[in-house]
């Protein structure tokens, strides 16, 4: 019996690579960062603090979208809003109240692919929040069950967490004007 090991390799290889790389020790790194976040110097005016939730993709999927290295830095929220817009590798979902896209961006996270929640107001300047693995959870406030996130707040870094449910990050009022994307593999 002749086995054929290149193609099964070969096989093996292009499953791997479909599949997306989640940083097993995420959480940990999270809330690294978020210690380190919370100490940022400035956090809504300095660069180096608002790179804080475009990094957060690259730590805990391992994909750097959102680091231009024509400006040697991760973009801002305004400015990952509008690559989300025009980029192929990205995909609208849905809005924040409709519950299958919650519950579609969940499953994303848990199936190790990046999901994210992003709101930008008029002026270009909103929030982004990243959908990470974990379970669905009722949102009193929201009155529907939302996925498990990290977020980073610019304008008041003592708010932002690790593993809390979407509707910590936005406000009831908001929930028409959230949108949240796929990344497509």
């Amino acid at each position: 019996m002749k086995i054929q090991i290149p193609v099964l390799f070969v096989l093996l290889v292009s499953i791997t690579s479909y599949g997306q790389n989640l940083n097993r020790n995420w959480t940990s790194d999270l809330n690294n960062s978020l210690e380190e976040f919370k100490n940022c110097e400035g956090a809504d005016s300095g660069l180096p603090c608002r790179q804080f939730p475009g990094k957060s993709l690259k730590t805990v999927y391992n994909l750097n979208d959102f680091y231009t290295n024509e400006d040697g830095r991760y973009m801002s929220v305004g400015e990952i809003s509008e690559f989300l817009k025009n980029n192929s590798k990205w995909t609208l979902l849905g809005h924040a109240y409709e519950p299958n896209t919650l519950a579609e961006a969940q499953q994303l996270a848990n199936d190790k692919k990046a999901a994210l929640a992003i709101y930008t107001n008029s002026s270009g300047e909103g929030h982004m929040v990243l959908i990470v693995p974990g379970e669905l959870q009722p949102s009193g406030s929201w009155g529907i069950n939302v996925p498990n996130s990290v977020s980073f707040f610019s304008k008041d870094p003592s708010k932002s967490y690790v593993n809390k449910g979407l509707s910590y990050a936005f406000g009831k009022s908001l929930i028409k004007d959230v949108l949240l994307y796929k990344r497509n593999y």
